[in-house]
């Protein structure tokens, strides 16, 4: 072999390592985990912060491989026949050439690609500088290319859309997920992520105080009698109704019945009450929230189809629906669900069944409530009565208080999942 051919030979696996290179690059940077690369560029991970500006402009990126791998692919294919023509004979250029098919595809593409798939972030932080170079060599060539193509898509009349990018909720709520399980995202910050999406989804009715808890005051109540409300339930705002919950006529503040100086036999607390705002039970939170930061409202009272008080809604309220429980120095710390064993639990009437399920991972579903104390109700058809014991799948309810016809406390039992689905409940003896 004359020293031509032997540079030429040369120059032909330097071609094909570098499209092995160019193979590997494309494969490494497909396979970045984009949360996971997030986190490590705020860890300072050296390399880390290149790659993730490489990934910024992406067109750029997927030019410069594609035009670079196709580039060497082409030279070395054009060699591998002109050494065959000149060694082998004119007969075997189309066998060369198909050999040169194999060679590219199995050490230029399969093989680089089954390497790069292992450690993809610490291939891609090790060739982000070269990229980076080969993208400003490129550039020029690669705006005449592109130039030229869309030319040729003018002339044919093919229309192109412009690039809008979409994610869905799911998707969005996929990455949340896996973001949990790459270390990148911490529990607490999932849970509140998660929360935001329910609350867009959420309406009125499903984060309202039901009219059966609402804490209020009767227009007649005198000073004294206020007072004594307020200290008992230990809110520090109330409505206030005329004749019948129904009829609410406004909403008091603590700080305003603390201000009044007039005379005690003398009070009116028509004086003193605010406007109330009533809003309708299907509207949206997302909506509410709106309206109540621009109106710098507190309290909403909510109405339902026929205009009577379904339930009153404060800004508190929507503000635990993202970030939980806030409570106060003067709640009482009492869990919704307090595990008592490790399948057994107590839990309140009032807990919500979407709550209950992501706790406890049960699956109870129903159209007509929202409570698991109504729940239990709707099975059992009629009043709950202190002691009854409702079995419904593999869960075991004894009811454990009631006030009037509403489920306060109850224990959960979980009983061997082989229970045959079916409910039943029966009476049991609470003396």
């Amino acid at each position: 072999m004359d020293s031509d051919s032997a540079w030429r030979l040369l120059l032909l696996v330097i071609l094909i390592i570098m499209s092995a290179f160019f193979s590997a690059v494309e494969t490494a940077f497909l396979s970045l985990n984009r949360i996971r690369l997030r986190g490590m560029v705020k860890e300072k991970v050296k390399g880390a912060e290149n790659v993730w500006k490489l990934l910024e402009s992406p067109d750029k990126l997927r030019n410069a491989i594609i035009v670079a791998d196709n580039s060497v692919n082409i030279a070395a294919t054009v060699i591998a026949v002109q050494l065959a023509l000149r060694h082998i004979g004119k007969g075997w250029s189309a066998a060369a050439i198909i050999g040169m098919i194999l060679i590219i595809l199995i050490f230029g593409e399969l093989f680089p690609n089954l390497i790069a798939e292992i450690n993809p972030e610490k291939f891609s932080f090790k060739v982000s500088g070269l990229i980076e170079i080969l993208i400003r060599i490129l550039n020029p060539i690669i705006t005449v290319l592109m130039a030229i193509s869309n030319l040729i898509i003018r002339i044919f009349g093919w229309k192109t859309t412009e690039k809008t990018p979409h994610i869905t909720e799911e998707e969005l709520r996929t990455l949340v997920d896996v973001g949990h399980l790459e270390g990148v995202i911490d529990p607490e910050e999932k849970r509140m992520i998660h929360n935001v999406f329910e609350f867009a989804d959420s309406q009125v009715k499903d984060i309202m105080i039901p009219r059966t808890d609402i804490a209020a005051i009767d227009v007649k109540s005198g000073y004294d009698e206020i007072w004594d409300r307020f200290r008992k339930e230990r809110y520090s705002r109330m409505p206030v109704y005329e004749n019948s919950i129904d009829n609410i006529v406004g909403v008091l503040h603590v700080k305003d019945l603390f201000f009044y100086n007039n005379s005690k036999d003398a009070f009116d607390i028509r004086q003193i009450i605010r406007k109330p705002y009533f809003t309708y039970e299907n509207k949206r939170i997302v909506d509410l929230f709106e309206e109540m930061r621009k109106k710098r409202l507190q309290m909403i009272i909510v109405v339902d189809e026929y205009g009577g008080t379904a339930g009153i809604v404060t800004m508190q309220d929507m503000v635990e629906e993202i970030f939980g429980d806030i409570g106060d120095e003067h709640d009482d710390i009492i869990d919704e669900i307090q595990q008592i064993s490790p399948t057994e639990y107590i839990i309140d009437g009032l807990t919500r069944l979407n709550d209950l399920n992501e706790e406890l991972g049960t699956s109870l579903e129903s159209e007509h409530y929202e409570t698991i104390g109504g729940f239990i109700t709707g099975i059992i058809g009629r009043f709950p009565k202190k002691g009854e014991v409702v079995v419904y799948n593999n869960l075991r309810w004894l009811i454990l208080d009631v006030y009037r016809t509403r489920v306060k406390r109850l224990k959960l039992s979980i009983l061997d999942s082989s229970s045959d689905g079916q409910s039943n409940h029966q009476d049991t003896d609470s003396k």
